[in-house]
C-alpha cells in the first residue's frame, strides 16, 4: 500500500461523494462499506471501522455498526440500560469508549504498543496482538457527559488502524476533518431509519412504508383484495375490574402479544389496535394469489390459539386469570388508505368485507369457538371446516355461511 495521498483535493473530493450520496438511498451500512472503500483508496488501511449511533428508539438505545475487511458490515442493537445503572454491558465498562466519553473529550487516540495504556482495555489489546497499530475515537453532537452516553443523540466513530507506525500528523488532521461531516451525515440516515422504524412500529411495515412514499393526503387510498382478520378479547370487564387498570393493562399488552404478534410472525399487517381488540390484513398481493393469503392467516390464526393456552397455562399455575379471545377471518375488497379529519389520519380499511370480520369474531363467544370464518374464506384452503350455519348478522344485509375449523 502506497503512503496516503490526504491532500487538500483528495479530502474536497472525498467530500463532495460524501455530499452527493446524501441524494441517494443511503443506509448507515452502506455507506460504511463505500467509506471504508474511499479510505483505502487513499493509502489508509483498518482493521475495523465503527459507528455507534445512540438511538430515539422504542425499544433500542444503541445501535453499532461494524466493518472489517472482506466481510459485510455487522449490525448490532443494544437495548436500554447497556451504558447505565446496574444493568451496564460488560463491554461498555471495559471500552475506550466510555474512558473517552467520561474524560469530557470528543476525541481519544492510542498508539498500540504492548505495556501501553491500550492494553487497559481488552479489545484494544486483541486489536494489537493481531497486528493493529493505532485506535482513533471521535465523538460528536454530544452534551454534558454526567447524562448517560445512551440518553443523548451523538455519533461516535472510531477506527483500528494496522497501518506500520500508527496513525500520522497527516492520517489524523485528515480524519479530523472528516468527523463532523461524516457525523452529521451518519446523523441524518439515523434520522431517516428512526422515521422508517418509528412508522413501523405505530403503522406496520407496510402503512410505513406507503407514507414514506408520499401516500400521506387524506382519501389517498387503494382498492385491494385481502384476508381481514379480526381478534378481540373476551372478559375485559371482568379483567379490568380484577387486575387494576395498571394491571389490565398488561393483560391488553400480553393479548396483543399473542394474537397481533402472531399475525406479524405469518406476514400479515397489523392496522389497528381498537381498545381491546385488533384490526389486520393479509394483502393477496403480498403473497402471490388467495390461498397463500389464506393459509397464512389460517397459520396465525390457529398460532394465536396455541400461544394462548401456553400462555394460560402459566396464567393458571401463577394463580391468573386465564385470558380468552377470539377471531373472525373474512376475504373481500376494502379500501386500504388515508382516513380521518384534515389534521389527524391515519391508515386502516374500510368497506363491507372489513365489518363483516368483525360480525364473524362476534359470533365467537355464541358458538364457544376461537376461530371463525366466513364460507367464502374456508373455499380458498385446505383445512377441514364445520358449518354452522348461516346467519344474519348484525348490520349486514344478506345472510352469511360461518364456519370453524376442525
Amino acid at each position: 500500500m502506497a503512503n496516503a495521498d490526504l491532500s487538500t483535493t483528495k479530502y474536497d473530493d472525498l467530500l463532495n461523494w460524501l455530499f452527493a450520496r446524501a441524494f441517494g438511498e443511503d443506509d448507515v451500512e452502506t455507506l460504511l462499506a463505500a467509506l471504508g472503500d474511499k479510505l483505502y483508496e487513499l493509502g489508509m488501511t483498518f482493521q475495523r471501522i465503527h459507528i455507534g449511533v445512540q438511538r430515539r428508539h422504542p425499544l433500542y438505545a444503541v445501535g453499532a455498526y461494524t466493518l472489517r475487511p472482506g466481510e459485510p458490515v455487522e449490525v448490532d442493537y443494544y437495548a436500554r440500560g447497556v451504558t447505565k445503572g446496574a444493568n451496564q454491558g460488560e463491554m461498555w465498562v471495559k471500552s475506550p469508549m466510555r474512558w473517552v466519553y467520561e474524560s469530557g473529550e470528543d476525541e481519544g487516540f492510542l498508539n498500540l504498543e504492548e505495556g501501553g495504556r491500550s492494553d487497559d482495555f481488552p479489545m484494544l489489546k486483541a486489536a494489537r496482538e493481531n497486528g493493529a497499530t493505532g485506535y482513533l475515537l471521535h465523538m460528536s453532537g454530544l452534551g454534558p457527559r454526567d447524562m448517560a452516553m445512551e440518553d443523548q443523540e451523538g455519533i461516535a466513530l472510531s477506527y483500528i488502524t494496522d497501518m506500520p507506525g500508527g496513525f500520522s500528523e497527516e492520517n489524523l488532521a485528515f480524519m479530523r476533518r472528516l468527523r463532523l461531516p461524516l457525523a452529521s451525515y451518519v446523523k441524518g440516515l439515523c434520522q431517516r431509519r428512526l422515521v422508517q422504524d418509528i412508522l413501523d412500529a405505530y403503522l406496520g411495515s407496510l402503512s410505513g412504508t406507503r407514507v414514506l412514499e408520499g401516500q400521506t393526503q387524506r382519501g389517498d387510498g387503494d382498492m385491494i383484495d385481502a384476508v381481514i382478520v379480526f381478534s378481540d378479547l373476551r372478559g375485559s370487564s371482568s379483567l379490568a375490574e380484577h387486575y387494576g387498570m395498571e394491571g389490565f393493562l398488561d393483560v391488553l399488552n400480553r393479548y396483543f402479544e399473542i394474537t397481533a404478534g402472531a399475525v406479524m410472525d405469518h406476514g400479515g399487517e397489523v392496522l389497528r389496535f381498537i381498545g381491546d381488540a385488533s384490526l389486520a390484513i393479509f394483502p393477496y398481493d403480498n403473497f402471490g394469489c388467495p390461498k397463500d393469503a389464506c393459509a397464512k392467516a389460517l397459520g396465525a390464526a390457529r398460532d394465536a390459539v396455541a400461544r394462548g393456552k401456553a400462555m394460560n397455562a402459566e396464567r393458571e399455575a401463577a394463580g391468573d386469570l386465564p385470558i380468552g379471545f377470539g377471531i373472525g377471518l373474512h376475504v373481500g375488497t376494502v379500501m386500504y388508505g388515508n382516513i380521518g379529519t384534515p389534521d389527524r389520519i391515519e391508515f386502516s380499511v374500510i368497506g363491507r368485507a372489513a365489518n363483516e370480520a368483525a360480525r364473524i369474531e362476534s359470533k365467537c363467544k355464541d358458538l364457544n369457538r376461537q376461530i371463525l370464518a366466513s364460507g367464502a374464506f374456508a373455499a380458498l384452503t385446505d383445512a377441514d371446516w364445520q358449518s354452522h350455519g348461516e346467519f344474519e348478522l348484525r348490520n349486514i344485509g344478506e345472510a352469511m355461511e360461518i364456519v370453524s375449523v376442525n
